[in-house]
């Protein structure tokens, strides 16, 4: 049941995903023609996160009381109405709305399927679970952007809507049809931690600043780097193509990283990645051509690698412990959103005061200086003896 289950969820979240990473080089030009600049634009891409930063927790928690399939298969319907109503929005202030529409199915998506497979996953093997898993969601991300340019590019601007749709559908079915309940809900009613007790421990902070973090810096790339491309002489089709370079790389990537992840010390996992995100991001004002961007690109998948597998697996622990696998996700995905509202948002405005490699450059003082706070935040779990849990000394 197991095996099935985590096949089910594997291409569930590839399929539905999939559809979502054909609008990821696209959405910035087409809010353009609805006249998006600027705050507006980034207000487009953090709507998104903002509906989900809301929404996330509270199935998170909800599917640990009632069960993860019901929450799972609602959300990928949603996704698939929310695909189609991107193609109603006349004005700016329409495409703010469904943007965070179809933010908020999202938090019914990936958190809950993150959690059924952390409910899964043998201790001491959280990272290779997890990483495993997550090459659906980052190849999908990446092959998404691949397809979406050359087929907007054929067939009109609406089209990566149409087949978004038709993939949430198709994923929702399957998830209906085939995937198991695995009933932990009823089991661990009695032992789960109340939220209060969870969001003080020191790690899920640590865990939760570590998404924010990372979060935050591709919440700067994904809107405003297709402008950097333009304006080097990329195609809608190439930038598509540079965008999938730093999501694949990163998807393939998980395999190794997450069992290096079961062997290493996770903190210094994270911290490589965290740090990687900010070299990144500052170097990418001073790319002159298209190649150099694909350099960086491939840069930042390789962090993005390095890390991703171990903070999962941080929050996996962490569910584990407080019996509370889908509110430890909630949580973990929550981070996740918090980085791509504040990304795009501070993103929007300092490009219309200061420009756009202000963009990039004061976004990776940002990152550093969430760094600080991160490992504030380790220093206080390693205090409380929190680091135990990992399995790994806390080194």
């Amino acid at each position: 049941m197991h095996r099935r289950a985590y096949v089910v969820l594997f291409i569930a979240v590839f399929v539905s995903t999939l559809g979502v990473g054909f609008i990821g080089p696209l959405l910035p030009l087409y809010a353009r023609d609805l006249g998006a600049h600027g705050l507006a634009l980034g207000m487009i891409f953090a709507g998104f996160s903002a509906a989900r930063f809301f929404v996330t927790p509270v199935f998170g928690r909800l599917s640990d009381h009632w069960g993860r399939r019901r929450f799972l298969a609602t959300g990928l319907a949603l996704y698939a109405v929310a695909s189609l109503a991107y193609l109603a929005a006349k004005t700016t202030g329409q495409l703010i709305v469904v943007r965070s529409l179809h933010g908020a199915t999202g938090g019914m998506v990936i958190p809950i399927a993150q959690a059924y497979i952390g409910d899964m996953s043998p201790e001491g093997r959280e990272g290779s679970y997890m990483g495993a898993f997550m090459v659906s969601l980052f190849t999908a991300f990446g092959i998404g952007p691949l397809l979406g340019g050359p087929l907007a590019d054929r067939f009109g601007m609406s089209a990566p809507f149409y087949v978004m749709g038709l993939l949430s559908a198709i994923a929702c079915l399957l998830t209906i049809v085939m995937l198991p309940e695995l009933g932990l809900h009823h089991e661990r009613a009695k032992k789960r931690a109340p939220v209060s007790a969870i969001i003080k421990e020191p790690l899920v902070v640590a865990f939760f600043l570590f998404r924010s973090i990372s979060a935050f810096g591709r919440g700067l790339i994904v809107p405003f780097l297709p402008f950097v491309a333009e304006s080097r002489g990329a195609s809608l089709s190439m930038i598509g193509l540079l965008l999938a370079t730093y999501i694949i790389l990163a998807g393939l990537l998980q395999i190794p990283f997450g069992r290096l992840a079961d062997r290493m010390s996770k903190p210094l996992l994270m911290s490589i990645s965290v740090l990687g995100s900010a070299g990144v991001l500052v170097a990418i004002p001073f790319c002159r051509t298209v190649e150099s961007l694909f350099a960086l690109q491939i840069a930042a998948g390789v962090a993005s690698a390095v890390g991703f597998p171990a903070g999962l697996a941080v929050a996996t622990r962490c569910g584990r412990r407080f019996h509370a696998m889908g509110t430890s996700m909630g949580l973990f995905n929550t981070g996740m959103s918090v980085g791509l509202i504040v990304g795009p948002l501070a993103g929007g405005f300092a490009e219309g005061i200061f420009g756009l490699d202000f963009v990039f450059q004061g976004g990776s003082l940002v990152v550093v200086a969430g760094f600080i706070v991160f490992l504030l935040a380790m220093r206080k779990a390693e205090r409380a003896g929190s680091l135990a849990w990992l399995g790994d000394g806390g080194r």
